[in-house]
């Protein structure tokens, strides 16, 4: 599958916004972003970025693909871990310049930490944080861990850039 035949061109507004053909708007570096959530529960998983030929894997597969960057390379979600994240429906926003997947999670988690979800922490705001003298304390939502990354990535380094 090539993503010059699968994404149309960008020629107005009206057909981008209000036409059916795809064709979706990548930034500077090439990148759309994508957010996941689990299909069932709605809950929202991890946040990622594709470039043109992680979207149309996507699209072929039916297996989420994103672009990693900071390996600067195609990343199959899964293919370490197992943990692989099954599309069952994926939309683009009203001007095409986000992908949302909905997904079921083979293996129960998506974020690398170990937990089921990047987003395990909560960030205080209004009245705990105003007047705030030192950096925010998060809490989590998540306490225990579907897998242990250590066991699952062995010898990888964490993939996240500091």
């Amino acid at each position: 599958m090539d993503p010059a035949t699968i994404f149309g061109d960008r020629r107005s507004v009206e057909q981008v916004e209000e036409g059916s053909e795809l064709a979706p708007r990548f930034d500077a570096r090439g990148l759309i972003p994508a957010v996941t959530t689990d299909y069932e529960s709605g809950e929202l998983l991890m946040h990622g970025f594709m470039n043109a030929e992680a979207l149309t894997r996507t699209i072929e597969t039916g297996e989420a693909h994103y672009f990693s960057r900071s390996r600067q390379a195609i990343w199959h979600k899964g293919a370490t871990s197992g943990l692989t994240q099954r599309v069952i429906e994926l939309r683009i926003d009203d001007d095409q310049d986000c992908v949302w997947m909905r997904v079921a999670v083979d293996g129960g988690a998506s974020c690398h930490v170990g937990y089921r979800s990047c987003f395990y922490r909560t960030v205080p705001f209004g009245k705990p944080a105003a007047g705030a003298t030192k950096p925010l304390e998060l809490s989590f939502t998540e306490t225990e861990k579907v897998f242990d990354p250590e066991e699952v990535y062995p010898g990888v380094p964490n993939p996240t850039q500091l």
